[in-house]
């Protein structure tokens, strides 16, 4: 915020403010030979946004300065109404000049990838570097967005089939790309995560190691500094930096950062397909429809998203299909009693002031990007028959966004989806899916996984959870709030007492390709040496049988 001193009173004073403010701060700009231009983000309200958030040289000379919003709120001389208005939409600020089809941080080319990253030291290398899944990616990915058929690494005694497509997806890698590169560029300066960057305990590890600190849980909760037992957020300033992570974050959490005075537009990793989905929460609420987002309330991405679409229509989170079910009931409900009645568990789910009488007749749906594509099809479906039911088939097509059939569901995660199916069809003696204990898209390869193998199938995050060769830690993912063992890492049989087997491996979005071979190295050193081929030998042999 550009302020100075009043002369009398000596409070904050706003740049320009009054009858005359457009036309004199515009006169201001030209100049100053600035090229930034103003907005006007609501009626009678203009932002502009200074160059690297500095204030003119010419301007300081008059004793305007840089202020963060926080302190002018604190010491300005207008009314709470008029900080108030300028509150509801200081949220636009450090997004002030992109236009509805920019994004905040697109996929970086593969020319423009920063691999140096990855290399900083023997850790790091082990973390993110295998030889064998470089090796594949390079035979099974032709197209980044299809999936073929998965690849056999014969070692002789054990035979490790990998899909195509698994682990870092584009949005992951240029969220931690941003992330090494914030910290190297800004030594001595305290360099935040708003939350997990990703869901990987050891890529989050890792970059503790670094120095990154975190403001806040994945579930919200401000985290404490240790030596002063305050929160984080507590003691930001304009000196800090805090990166969003890949889901994005809650419009409520980035005011928090703009309102301190810190930039986040170049700090924001929010990846470029969950920003799809918000820009289609955004035309569909232009259209008049009701947002249903498919999704689990309480993750970052789905509050997030959230945030967004409660901006531009009303909106209410559905888990799954159950849910799905007991919102289609509330819309055939004949009476409005009725309808509020059963709409009374979806009331923390939903936007404020919702309303189940006139809010449920026209719909889209729009989905957290992690989930599984079939079941928000399946959701969409049971929609699109509930409203034919009660407005009929020749009206469906006002009632029911068609559009919203799965185009918010994101590639990476639909291709590693696909590719794994094509791995389902082999006889194997155990399926392993390997993710962080948050990650969602990750449960939802152990979901593929489990209904195909059963107990063969395990959820583990790294090779430390392989206790032997006939013993593993399973982790129960908290999905059902009725399992008195959701969330708890529970040991189970594990491989056959067989002279040669045959294991099915893939990772989740946020899993890097070292833990992949670490655990392939790891069941390699349940047989015997002289039973098992070298990795030199294997590679040479990848993608020979296509």
């Amino acid at each position: 915020m550009v302020v100075r001193r009043g002369k009398n009173c000596g409070m904050l004073k706003p740049f320009a403010y009054g009858e005359n403010s457009v036309g004199d701060a515009r006169d201001r700009l030209q100049s100053l030979g600035r090229e930034e231009r103003l907005v006007e983000v609501s009626p009678g309200l203009y932002f502009v946004a200074l160059d690297e958030m500095e204030v003119p040289a010419a301007l300081q000379e008059e004793g305007w300065f840089g202020e963060s919003l926080q302190a002018f709120y604190q010491e300005s001389v207008l009314s709470e109404d008029t900080v108030a208005f300028i509150r509801a939409d200081a949220i636009r600020i450090p997004y002030l000049y992109l236009n509805p089809n920019d994004y905040i941080y697109r996929f970086r080319a593969e020319r423009e990838r920063n691999r140096k990253v990855y290399q900083f030291d023997d850790s790091s290398v082990a973390l993110y570097h295998s030889a064998l899944c470089d090796a594949i990616k390079a035979v099974k990915r032709a197209k980044e967005r299809s999936a073929t058929s998965p690849a056999r690494l014969d070692f002789g005694a054990t035979e490790f089939l990998l899909p195509s497509h698994f682990g870092f997806c584009l949005g992951v890698q240029n969220a931690i790309e941003r992330a090494y590169e914030t910290l190297a560029a800004n030594p001595g300066k305290r360099v935040f995560m708003l939350s997990e960057l990703i869901h990987n305990p050891f890529v989050n590890n890792d970059l503790q190691a670094r120095g990154l600190k975190y403001l806040q849980s994945d579930k919200g909760i401000p985290l404490i500094e240790e030596a002063s037992g305050k929160a984080y957020w507590d003691s930001l300033s304009d000196e800090d930096i805090v990166i969003i992570p890949a889901f994005g974050a809650r419009d409520e959490d980035k005011l928090r950062l703009i309102e301190r005075g810190l930039p986040i537009r170049q700090y924001d990793a929010t990846c470029m397909l969950v920003e799809k989905v918000w820009k289609a929460a955004r035309r569909y609420g232009e259209q008049g429809y009701t947002i249903v987002i498919h999704g689990k309330a309480e993750h970052e991405e789905t509050k997030a998203t959230f945030s967004n679409s409660a901006k531009y229509a009303p909106s209410v989170v559905i888990r799954d299909m159950k849910e799905a079910a007991n919102l289609s009931a509330v819309i055939k409900a004949e009476t409005e009693e009725e309808k509020q009645c059963l709409f009374e568990p979806f009331r923390s789910l939903a936007s404020v002031g919702f309303d189940p009488v006139k809010d449920l007749d026209r719909l889209a749906l729009i989905n957290q990007t992690t989930l599984l594509r079939n079941e928000t099809l399946k959701i969409i479906a049971h929609f699109e028959e509930t409203l034919t039911s009660v407005y009929g088939e020749a009206e469906i097509t006002d009632h029911l966004a068609m559009s919203s059939k799965g185009d918010t569901l994101c590639y990476a995660t639909q291709v590693n989806q696909d590719a794994l199916a094509k791995a389902l069809d082999e006889d194997i003696d155990a399926a392993i899916v390997v993710g962080g204990k948050n990650s969602s898209n990750t449960f939802q390869l152990y979901r593929l996984c489990r209904e195909r193998f059963g107990k063969r199938a395990f959820y583990i995050q790294s090779e430390a959870n392989i206790l032997s060769r006939s013993e593993i830690e399973h982790f129960i993912f908290p999905y059902d709030p009725n399992d008195p063992k959701q969330g708890i890492m529970e040991p189970r049989p594990f491989l056959p007492a067989k002279d040669r087997i045959k294991v099915l491996v893939t990772g989740g979005a946020s899993c890097p390709d070292g833990i992949l071979q670490q655990i392939i190295c790891r069941i390699n050193g349940f047989f015997p040496k002289e039973s098992i081929r070298s990795v030199e030998e294997v590679l040479q042999e990848v993608g020979k049988e296509d």
